[in-house]
């Protein structure tokens, strides 16, 4: 599913404060509870396991994988996506590093040229998370989902192979833990160029003990529902990288009608299907604690700070969807209509891994700010 202008508007203003401070989609067709999703773009709003299992038969595992891999204290592991990084956000990594075990910092973008763009954006939060103990592994996606720009690098050996070195040398200048790679709206065209690149990228990250995560679109076969899904080739995306973390939401989204964000039994089937072609042990389920506010078929993205706030503003009560778990209201005469994620809808996701897919390895979070607390109990309560 594809993430929508929340992360964007962050990325370009903290691209701009960064600047000075160094002095130097497509349209969807509208989806129905019950229609299988055709995402825009992953991260509209914008990825637990309960132990090691076995390698299924017939899968791979990539060459000299990385070592530096832990398993948290808790046995589950939790990443959060972080587009803002600011000083309520690190005070989070700080107070819940006994859950966290990996943050994906939203500071880079694949550039028109090729070239890696951004940079650290707040170097305290570089210090706040290692204090905590967690591994950093950022995230680099395609500016704009721009399908262009990842086509130019991957199809040409040497655009490839000097990416890939730009890649080695931001891990190593910064001493990351590993790198998370969010291209997304990819072409099908571009569906074998793309998955050689990752296997290559593995290779040269693996043999420095780096890590290797992917995010990509939710889907229930290898088709998928659209273009960006399609050109994802799960199977061997899965062989190559160590996290392969699925946006298990934007079932609806920005770009379509009203309704919850992540059904639970459209994220049974993804993760159903993700077990037939990826190790369980790699899979990690993507969490949405944002919401939208839709009016018609499209909406913008809001927080579950800030819809609380407005069922408060608008005199409304929020009722809970019982097949998602997701709180939803609507007010100007039905005009507006919210739906939002809070601690209770993670709790319940939490039991469907628990219940149907143990083996799935983590979960990963989208984004890190103005998230329910209650989102931490409820991970503190699945790893007691």
């Amino acid at each position: 599913m594809v993430r929508n202008l929340l992360w964007l508007t962050t990325l370009v203003v903290l691209l701009a404060v960064a600047v000075l401070a160094a002095g130097c989609g497509s349209s969807q067709p509208i989806l129905s509870p019950t229609a299988t999703p055709t995402p825009t773009a992953c991260c509209q709003g914008r990825p637990v396991g309960y132990g090691p299992t076995a390698t299924p038969a017939g899968f791979d595992t990539p060459p000299q994988a990385a070592a530096t891999q832990p398993t948290g204290s808790t046995g589950i592991d939790v990443s959060i996506w972080a587009p803002v990084a600011g000083f309520l956000e690190q005070q989070t990594l700080l107070n819940n590093a006994d859950v966290l075990d990996e943050v994906n910092f939203f500071w880079y973008s694949l550039g028109a040229d090729g070239s890696i763009e951004g940079g650290v954006m707040a170097s305290q939060a570089i210090v706040a998370a290692r204090q905590a103990g967690l591994r950093i592994v950022p995230s680099i996606v395609n500016g704009g989902f721009d399908a262009q720009r990842v086509s130019l690098v991957v199809n040409d050996p040497a655009r490839r192979a000097q990416h890939i070195q730009e890649i080695l040398a931001l891990v190593r200048d910064n001493g990351y833990d590993g790198i998370d790679i969010d291209y997304e709206s990819l072409n099908p065209a571009d569906r074998d160029a793309f998955s050689l690149f990752v296997e290559e990228l593995a290779v040269a990250l693996h043999a420095e003990g780096k890590l290797l995560s992917i995010a990509v679109h939710a889907k229930t076969d290898d088709a998928g529902a659209w273009s960006g899904s399609a050109a994802q080739d799960w199977a061997r995306l899965g062989a190559a990288v160590d996290s392969f973390k699925i946006m298990t939401y934007d079932f609806h989204n920005g770009a379509s009608e009203a309704g919850p964000i992540a059904p639970l039994d459209w994220v049974d089937a993804v993760l159903t299907y993700a077990a037939t072609v990826v190790p369980p042990e790699k899979t990690w389920m993507g969490v949405p604690v944002y919401g939208y506010n839709w009016t018609g078929s499209r909406a913008q993205s809001l927080n579950w700070r800030q819809a609380l706030q407005l069922a408060e503003q608008q005199g409304v009560q929020p009722q809970r969807d019982p097949a998602s778990g997701e709180l939803t209201f609507s007010y100007d005469d039905g005009r507006h209509t919210v739906w939002f994620n809070d601690g209770e809808t993670l709790a319940g996701r939490l039991a469907l891994l628990r219940e149907k897919h143990p083996a799935v390895a983590g979960i990963a979070i989208w984004p890190l700010g103005g998230e329910d607390p209650a989102n931490w109990t409820a991970i503190r309560a699945a790893v007691d």
